[in-house]
């Protein structure tokens, strides 16, 4: 899985408290990507998931595409307090969409 967004909309604490169950209040701006391995049980079958949290910055952008390729699934994120970061969720789709072959 992959998380994507603009920046400081909250993907890392969507990851911190879905992983670890914490949030944190202070903001810390992820640089590239990060991750995070959860397992989950499903009809009794564990699965191991990495949850990758990318950085929301134009200038990763290169980087973060090329884990939209690999990904089983993308969350995207956008914060209610900043409607601009709703509206650029159409160019994340887009860039996800141009990633595919």
């Amino acid at each position: 899985m992959v998380i994507i967004g603009d920046t400081a909309v909250g993907k890392t604490n969507i990851l911190l408290r879905y992983v670890n169950e914490e949030y944190k209040m202070s903001h810390v701006t992820t640089i590239g990507v990060d991750f995070k391995i959860k397992t989950i049980n499903i009809d009794g079958i564990k699965i191991k998931m990495q949850i990758w949290d990318t950085a929301g910055q134009e200038r990763f952008k290169t980087i973060t595409e090329t884990y939209y390729k690999g990904a089983a699934g993308v969350v995207l994120v956008y914060s209610v307090t900043e409607r601009k970061s709703f509206n650029n969720l159409e160019n994340w789709i887009k860039q996800i969409n141009e990633s595919q072959p």
